[in-house]
């Protein structure tokens, strides 16, 4: 594991100043960490499944791709 990985989460989580977005990313993590590899896969009805492979496929499209600064630029 590394640890810069970490240690990043950890700043962004430090950052946060948005309790409901803080109680989010809990549930979030705590789910995962307790859910077992696949788990949540199988239980997603199947047309988002396919949502997702689509956004999968669409994203080895390296055209269709935006950076991350101007992702968050349209989100403000």
């Amino acid at each position: 594991m590394s640890e810069t990985l970490k240690d990043s989460v950890h700043q962004l989580v430090e950052e946060i100043n948005n309790e409901q977005l803080l109680e989010t990313l809990r549930d979030f993590l705590s789910l995962r960490k307790e859910t077992p590899h696949g788990k949540l896969w199988e239980e997603l009805p199947e047309d988002k499944k396919k949502e997702i492979l689509l956004a999968l496929e669409e994203s080895a499209d390296e055209s269709t791709l935006i950076s991350r600064e101007e992702f968050l630029k349209r989100k403000k």
